[in-house]
């Protein structure tokens, strides 16, 4: 589910993260413009190795982990809670459930899952002695977590980026000059880019993608 819409954009009903970014029907429907949006927010998740809804019902997910024989594990997505955690040989199928004594969650996201804390952008689980692995087991799946994973509340900046890169989308196609990358003048040859709000809001929101397993 898309967490802005066309109306957002829209003059009389205009919302704050769509502030200078007016588009009127002449620009696009509604369903143009959501198919735009649906469009923005997958590529954007994909870019910053993040999600910013939570499930369904905000049920508890369940996300299988690769191991690398380290005390330290780095989740693949930000952690609000866990319900379990379990661990598996690499030979063995079944997984065994872990006590919560046996391992120490670092969250990136504050309890309400609303806002980073103090910038961080990983979560993690440290081993601690009660492990049965003791480390963490190294091998493709071999760790499993239930619980709760990504932002609880789309935050803000996020959908202001949105609404920015709709925007360039749709007011791009229609004025070929808005996709100028490069313009040569008698002094220097100037290259363009992103805009620096878009910039900005990536750096501080794009995480690294979780390394897989190769055995």
């Amino acid at each position: 589910m898309a967490y802005i819409a066309a109306v957002d954009f829209r003059e009389r009903t205009v919302k704050p993260y769509c502030a200078s970014l007016i588009l009127s029907e002449n620009d696009g429907l509604d369903a143009y413009v959501d198919l735009i949006i649906t469009q923005v927010i997958t590529q954007i998740e994909l870019d910053l190795a993040d999600d910013f809804e939570p499930a369904p019902g905000d049920a508890d997910e369940t996300i299988d982990v690769d191991g690398w024989g380290t005390a330290r594990l780095y989740a693949p997505r930000r952690v609000r809670s866990l319900t379990t955690v379990s661990t598996r040989w690499p030979w063995v199928s079944t997984f065994t459930a872990e006590a919560a004594a046996g391992y120490r969650l670092r969250k990136s996201l504050n309890a309400a899952g609303s806002a980073m804390v103090d910038g961080t952008k990983n979560d993690w689980l440290d081993a601690m002695p009660g492990l049965s692995t003791g480390a963490w087991p190294s091998g493709a799946s071999t760790i499993r977590l239930v619980g709760k994973f990504g932002w609880a509340v789309v935050p803000d900046d996020i959908k202001r980026l949105v609404a920015l890169k709709v925007y360039d989308q749709i007011k791009g196609s229609s004025d070929p000059l808005s996709r100028i990358v490069q313009r040569t003048t008698a002094d220097a040859i100037l290259t363009y880019g992103p805009s620096l709000e878009v910039t900005d809001i990536m750096n501080r929101y794009r995480r690294s993608p979780a390394l897989a397993y190769i055995g």
